[in-house]
């Protein structure tokens, strides 16, 4: 398995998307990929801001230096994007 799937909130247009993120990525490479596909999804609604942050449902932040595969996201996982 190279890929987890997450559903992520994405705060600024109070959607939801469930996302493909690879494992063998740091997770700031991991986030640059789910904002360039919130993009997508969101018809354009959604605009990539530099300093967003992957939140889990308890408010604890994803460590953007660590890879994807030890950052504790587990298949399944919801997630908040700020």
């Amino acid at each position: 398995m190279d890929k987890i799937l997450v559903s992520i909130y994405v705060l600024t247009i109070d959607e939801t998307y469930d996302i493909y993120i690879p494992i063998n990525k740091n997770a700031k490479e991991a986030l640059d990929l789910v904002q360039k596909e919130i993009v997508k999804l969101s018809n354009d609604n959604y605009i990539i801001n530099e300093k967003a942050m992957l939140y889990t449902e308890n408010g604890t932040v994803i460590n953007t230096n660590n890879m994807v595969r030890f950052s504790g996201l587990k298949n399944g996982q919801k997630l908040l994007l700020v």
